[in-house]
């Protein structure tokens, strides 16, 4: 493949917009950034402090390719070290990063193979009816209210919480306890996080640990037929702290991720839907659209901006050569407004055509995850806009920070009547 010659300005404007993205308080909307990005090439090198260079993808097809090349995979240990000092010492980090996120080849696939049946897409389906029954309880609980909430706290977190802990076969007592401190846990995936940043993700981890070390510790004394029960009793490879530390992380990432990711995507609609009274009222009158209008907010404003990747060999992405342990971020966010592959990219239609959605990624590590979050606002959006007909904002939502690779709202205030 013939290599891509960029102009030094590019290179230098590629950087300064990217450095702007991944500031450490979130851009309010930063498409207009993305679109920057696309228009000067589907890949760039940029210079990062304390990273040196590293090279960011855009465009539609090079996010693909990094994504499903398997040249690619994830961060490597020495990698890890220098995006987040010190991961070792800590209990949360030491046990995800072990985790089926960041494994490649032959351990990925036997990770995922241990959980994978449990989210299957026939799975999920066949989980409606818990779904619709939680989707229930949380909206007359907010019938029952004074008439404003903050969106994020009553239904959003919960709801989603509440959901993968019953997949998983966490207590619900449990699953609430735990989800306030998903927010700030999150930051884990953060490849950018400042010191006071990760201070937060490790005081919330040192409280997730031992929540879910119990639970383990309790379905291993009484296990019951869920997964949790199933991984407590796992024989993982290694001495018994590696093995504790693997079915640590595999719960975590489960959980996490399970609840993190729709969660946002709860809070990103809504606010999609109160800026689109049109596209709100379309489905409103039209529930049947729901599964287009999942598709629609998943592509308009991902829960999952980007994703992070080492190159395992010397190899090139989209014309740009990338030396082996090049670090690469793969803007999902971005290529899912790509011209090239969706017609007028920053209209919101929740009755637009398939287009191929990259919000979940593609490839090896496409996300286990994506049935149940479809089903999940499939579920949620037409029932919250039918019950609440006069939703409207509050105020102004709050950002989570730094909000680089994970964009959601903190804070929702709405009226709903």
């Amino acid at each position: 493949m013939t290599s891509l010659t960029l102009e030094p300005s590019s290179v230098r404007e590629a950087t300064r917009i990217f450095l702007r993205l991944v500031r450490p308080r979130p851009l309010a909307d930063p498409y207009p950034q993305y679109r920057r990005l696309r228009e000067l090439a589907p890949v760039h090198p940029v210079r990062l402090p304390d990273l040196g260079t590293a090279w960011v993808a855009a465009a539609h097809s090079a996010v693909t390719g990094l994504l499903r090349h398997r040249a690619f995979g994830p961060l490597s240990r020495d990698r890890l070290d220098e995006l987040s000092p010190g991961w070792r010492r800590q209990p949360l980090t030491s046990c995800l990063y072990q985790a089926m996120a960041f494994q490649h080849g032959p351990d990925h696939r036997a990770s995922r193979g241990l959980v994978s049946s449990e989210f299957a897409g026939r799975a999920a389906l066949a989980g409606r009816p818990a779904v619709v029954g939680l989707a229930e309880e949380l909206l007359d609980a907010l019938e029952r209210g004074d008439g404003e909430t903050d969106l994020m706290a009553s239904l959003a977190l919960p709801f989603a919480a509440l959901s993968i802990g019953r997949v998983l076969g966490v207590p619900d007592s449990l699953a609430l306890e735990l989800a306030p401190l998903l927010r700030p846990a999150g930051i884990v995936f953060e490849p950018l996080a400042t010191a006071a940043q990760r201070a937060l993700q490790h005081e919330a981890g040192d409280r997730i640990v031992p929540l879910l070390a119990g639970l383990l510790a309790a379905r291993r004394r009484d296990p019951r037929d869920d997964l949790v029960s199933r991984l407590a009793r796992h024989p993982f490879p290694g001495d018994p702290l590696e093995a504790e530390r693997a079915a640590l992380g595999t719960v975590a990432m489960l959980f996490s991720a399970g609840a993190d990711s729709p969660t946002s995507l709860i809070g990103l609609g809504t606010r999609l839907f109160l800026e689109h009274p049109d596209q709100a009222a379309l489905l409103r009158a039209s529930p049947s659209l729901a599964p287009s209008a999942a598709e629609e907010l998943l592509r308009h404003d991902s829960p999952v901006q980007l994703v992070v990747r080492t190159a395992y060999e010397d190899t090139v992405l989209a014309g740009v050569p990338v030396p082996r342990d090049g670090v690469v971020f793969g803007l999902l966010a971005s290529a899912n407004r790509d011209p090239e592959v969706v017609s007028s990219p920053d209209r919101f239609d929740i009755a637009r055509p398939p287009v191929p959605l990259l919000s979940f990624g593609a490839g090896p590590h496409y996300c286990l995850g994506a049935p149940l979050a479809r089903l999940q606002a499939e579920v949620l959006f037409p029932r919250l806009l039918r019950r609440f007909p006069a939703l409207r904002s509050a105020g102004a939502p709050v950002y989570r920070s730094p909000g680089t690779m994970l964009r959601s709202p903190e804070s929702l205030p709405v009226a709903l009547r």
